[in-house]
Parts: structure tokens; sequence; C-alpha cells
């Protein structure tokens, strides 16, 4: 009997001790930014989170959170990212970035409107291309930015945004007298090269004239001289030849 509670006993302990998902075992929200792993993410980063997020929530609804975690003990990385976004009481629109510094593991998850806007396939590039080199460098900030602003361009650029707004990088719009069509854009460059080709041919049929009038002029010269000799020759021989006989 007394081995019997023992190991009830241990299997209780033993049940308490493993991990479970209920809502008070998850960090308390703190904004758009729950720094849990003792301040891996520097001020500015914070701020530059804090104003994007802002940004995206007046172009599209929906926000851009990252929570930090030295370690998860065990846990799926991804099921502990969609549990947390379900006990924060996030939108549908909003994603949550999770970085798990001590394991070097990350995930994002997404509420319904986010996850019909971009494929997972996408998200995993997106956090392939622009999270984990930095993260896995220690580069805790650059990483966290980086992905927050290229994964809140790629939602609202999905759902008709304008994506460069996020950045502060509004669109321009030219002015009136230089906004021509690739057509005008391309008749005109073809007309100025074949102007730039008519010059040329103009300068070279000109190099090509004064060459000519050159030899004649040359043959011309020549022709002269010939005839002097000619005329020298009938006027002076002839002459002396007469007075011999």
């Amino acid at each position: 009997m007394r081995k019997i509670v023992s190991a009830v006993l241990i299997l209780l302990l033993f049940t308490a001790a493993l991990p479970g998902a209920r809502a008070e075992d998850y960090p308390p929200f703190q904004g758009i930014v729950t720094d849990m792993a003792d301040g891996v993410l520097s001020e500015d980063a914070v701020k530059e989170l804090k104003e994007l997020a802002e940004k995206m929530e007046a172009a599209v609804d929906g926000r851009v959170y990252v929570l930090t975690r030295h370690f998860l003990g065990g846990a799926s990385p991804q099921s502990y990212a969609d549990q947390v976004f379900k006990a924060w009481s996030l939108k549908e629109n909003d994603a949550l970035i999770l970085m798990v510094v001590g394991e070097e593991a990350y995930a994002v998850a997404m509420g319904d409107l986010a996850k019909n806007s971009m494929t997972k396939e996408s998200v995993d590039m997106l956090m392939a291309n622009h999270f984990r080199a930095a993260f896995l460098n220690r580069e805790y900030s650059r990483a966290a930015v980086e992905a927050a602003q290229t994964l809140a361009q790629a939602l609202v650029k999905a759902q008709g945004g304008n994506a460069s707004a996020l950045l502060g990088q509004e669109e321009m719009q030219q002015p009136q007298s230089i906004q021509d069509s690739w057509d005008t854009i391309w008749e005109k460059a073809k007309q100025s090269q074949e102007n730039m080709y008519a010059q040329n041919d103009y300068q070279d049929e000109s190099k090509d004239l004064n060459q000519i009038w050159e030899q004649e002029e040359h043959k011309t010269n020549w022709r002269t001289i010939i005839i002097w000799i000619l005329v020298i020759y009938f006027l002076f021989f002839r002459k002396k030849r007469r007075g011999r006989r």
C-alpha cells in the first residue's frame, strides 16, 4: 500500500512539473514588445517596432508583436507562439514573432486574416531571408526589426495598402510635365539616336568630300606642273633645234 501511495505521489509531482497550456503559464502582455530575455532588444529597436506598429495599424488595422524568451522547457516554439497569441487575445490581422534566444529557435503566429494574406511558405521564406542570419549571429535587435518591417510590408501590400509608407517612404508623384509614357520616352530616345547617327554620317561624308577635294587638288597640281613642263619644252627646246638648223 505504501508503495502504491509513493508511486502516485511521484506521478503527481512529475505531472505538475510538466509545462502546461494554461494562460497563466505565459508571460503577461506588455505591448508591442515583451522582452523576457533580459533586455536582448535595444531601446532603439523597441522604439522602431512601436512606430512600425502604429503605421501598420493605420494602414490595415494590424500590428506585429515581438516576444523574447530564453528557454521554453522543451515546448514547441510554434505551438507556444500560437498559444501566446490566443492568450493575449491578439487580433485577426496581427502577427507575433517569438524569439527563443537560448535555444536558437523562433516562430511566427498570425491571426486568420493575416494567414489568408500570406501562405506559411512565404512567411517561412521571409524569416529565412530577413531574420535567421542575424538571429543566429545574436544580432537580436536587427533581426527583430528587419523581420517585423518585412512582415508588416508584406501584409500591407497583400491587402492593397501602401507598404512603402510603413518605413516613411511615401510614394512620390512626379510633376505632370515630366510624366511621359514609355512610348514617348522611347520615341525621344530613338529620335535622339537617329540625330546622332545623322550627324555622324554628315561628319563622315564631310571627311570623304574633303579627302576627295584634297586628292583632286593633288591631281590638279601635278597636271599643272606637267603642262608647264610641256610649255617650257616647246618654247625653249624647239627654238634651239631651229637655231641649229
